[in-house]
């Protein structure tokens, strides 16, 4: 009897050791972030679904009337939102003169085109 209940003590030590670092805070695994769970922008979305259709083009899932319907249709989309992406972040990013209005040198102490100091 003693020895099954030294033995059993001996395998649940073993097993608590072994388990330990699991249960430490630092060394807990994280949980990875489900991938449709990310926040992406319109443009980064539209240029994953051209790599997509490039791949399906060239694996022979699309055929080329479709693959050049879509490939239109999702360029169309990435370059708007590309665009509308850069014209919302040079906004935000905007350096105003007061005498010449927007600069488009975000970091500029003073305007490229009249040398005034610029307000911070």
């Amino acid at each position: 009897m003693i020895p099954v209940l030294s033995g059993t003590a001996l395998a649940l030590l073993a097993l608590g050791y072994v388990l330990y670092p699991l249960f430490r805070e630092e060394w807990a695994p994280s949980r990875p972030i489900a991938p449709n769970r990310i926040q992406k922008g319109k443009a980064s979305t539209a240029i994953d679904a051209l790599r997509e259709i490039e791949f399906d083009h060239a694996t022979g899932k699309l055929s080329d009337h479709d693959y050049s319907q879509l490939k239109a249709s999702y360029t169309d989309r990435a370059i708007a939102s590309m665009r509308s992406e850069t014209m919302l972040s040079a906004e935000a990013d905007a350096v105003i003169c007061p005498a010449c209005g927007p600069r488009p040198e975000a970091t500029a102490v003073f305007c490229s085109n009249c040398g005034r100091a610029l307000a911070l």
